[in-house]
């Protein structure tokens, strides 16, 4: 995960984070932990919650906050930031951050209703069968199951978590949603605007607020790169 904060006017230097899987820094890629020696530089910093496996970046300038994580072998990453900062990059030249202001592009998304029921189907199948599992080790009921430990109310962080784990095996996914959408909780200030329905999620794009919050799980290496354009 590489996050990059542009020189900003007087208040900032140009800073570098980077993360890898078992390497969490508590500090910029230079070795400090704040915006430099200019006048704000503490309106740039990163705060380490939890060694090894939770950092928090806060750009005060820009009113943004990243959380970053590591759950198993995966980094995970929440950002809250206004919606003229994600503006004012698209307006601009570069469109770094096209995952974040557009989703993934359609040749690349899941129907994951069509997904989910091939799973009900090829469980029930399995049972009928060998009483079995899935190829990865979960059911879609055993999936959801394990999902329901950490996620009660059946939204789109719970429905991620069911995919996550039919689709690999692996138990770290569960935590993955979990933090997803404890970080969520953290980041948002509408508690009405917590969970997040498959309705809600194809006219979310219609109804921004005050603020953009993007949650993205990422399985291998995410890249964002960051513009700090003044407002």
């Amino acid at each position: 995960l590489t996050i990059i904060f542009r020189n900003f006017q007087e208040c900032v230097e140009q800073k570098m984070y980077h993360a890898e899987t078992d390497d969490l820094p508590a500090a910029f890629a230079d070795g400090s932990k704040n915006g430099g020696d200019r006048y704000g530089a503490n309106t740039l910093r990163v705060v380490e919650k939890v060694p090894g496996q939770h950092v928090e970046i806060q750009a005060k300038y820009i009113g943004t906050t990243i959380v970053v994580r590591q759950v198993g072998r995966y980094l995970t990453f929440a950002v809250r930031m206004p919606e003229e900062v994600v503006n004012s990059v698209e307006e601009g030249e570069t469109q770094d951050l096209y995952l974040c202001l557009h989703g993934c592009p359609a040749n690349q998304r899941i129907d994951f209703r069509s997904f989910r029921a091939r799973a009900a189907e090829a469980t029930q199948s399995a049972s009928r069968t060998r009483g079995g599992t899935g190829t990865h080790g979960f059911t879609y009921k055993s999936a959801k199951a394990k999902c329901k430990e950490r996620l009660p109310v059946e939204d789109l962080y719970f429905q991620s978590c069911v995919f996550d784990l039919l689709s690999s095996g692996d138990i770290n996914f569960t935590m993955a949603a979990y933090y997803a959408f404890e970080d969520v909780k953290m980041l948002h200030s509408n508690s009405n605007r917590y969970h997040i329905y498959e309705k809600d999620a194809l006219s979310s794009a219609a109804q921004r607020g005050k603020n953009v919050l993007l949650v993205l799980v990422l399985n291998l290496l995410a890249i964002l790169l960051w513009s700090t354009a003044p407002l």
